[in-house]
């Protein structure tokens, strides 16, 4: 049985990034509480982390909505300047570094689960059967109806599961690339270093179904039969391209 890993929830209440369509404050708010209660409603076990980049406290709303529960509050201001030029996968990068070097819950962890505040993962116990000690995470890809014309187009950032060494050693400084006025975010940084390194078995051989409300698109996540039969579409054309093999995740042996 895999211990269930901190969860370090990324959030900026007050948004520096232009390209973002949930702006209101009080909504990103009510959002994150929201999927935080989603959260418990798939385990009551989960040890969470919300960090703030634009230091926002969520302590006392935490400890009034959960008491009792573990829920660590941290909050700093992001770089703003460079949020607003460069993006919020900038911000982001600066989240989770922060996250990594004040928080007792990751401190004191070997790996963690990364999602974004607004949303949560219905499916979390199955992709969490996965867990190969390194990183598990979706990917998006483009193709022309034959797996022969694929092309790694970008990582789901959104959500995913990874070894706290691992992430300080591949992708720590993966926001500094962030480009967003062209066209190059965070999810390009990450695949560009996945192909560089050429990282192997990362991608979870069943999509994660990332639920909740996306603060850049403004748009609410719904996974679809459609969804379903294009993520399954996806990953039989993985399986028969020998330039993609590799990157599916291998499956345990699962009891």
């Amino acid at each position: 049985m895999i211990n269930i890993p901190p969860l370090l929830l990324t959030s900026c209440v007050g948004v520096s990034a232009n390209y973002t369509q949930i702006r209101d404050r009080t909504l990103r708010i009510e959002l994150t509480i929201k999927a935080i209660e989603k959260w418990n409603s798939i385990s009551k076990e989960f040890k969470i982390v919300i960090c703030d980049g634009s230091n926002y406290n969520f302590s006392n709303i935490i400890h009034n909505k959960f008491p009792g529960q573990q829920i660590e509050c941290l909050f700093f201001n992001n770089k703003s300047e460079l949020v607003a030029r460069y993006g919020k996968g900038y911000g982001e990068g600066e989240i989770i570094n922060y996250a990594l070097q004040q928080s007792v819950l990751l401190k004191n962890a070997d790996f963690f689960v990364k999602c974004t505040s607004k949303l949560w993962v219905d499916n979390f116990f199955e992709c969490l059967q996965y867990w190969n000690g390194t990183f598990l995470c979706d990917c998006y890809f483009s193709y022309m109806k034959s797996h022969k014309f694929m092309r790694f187009k970008s990582v789901d950032t959104s959500f995913y599961i990874v070894n706290k060494d691992y992430y300080i050693d591949h992708f720590s400084s993966a926001y500094l690339n962030v480009r967003e006025a062209q066209r190059h975010w965070l999810e390009h940084c990450f695949r560009d270093i996945i192909i560089a390194k050429e990282l192997k078995h990362f991608m979870l051989p069943v999509a994660p179904i990332v639920r909740g409300v996306s603060g850049s698109q403004g748009l609410e996540n719904r996974y679809s039969l459609i969804d379903k039969a294009k993520d399954t579409l996806k990953r039989f054309f993985i399986s028969r391209n020998t330039s993609y093999l590799d990157y599916i995740a291998k499956t345990p042996d699962i009891k």
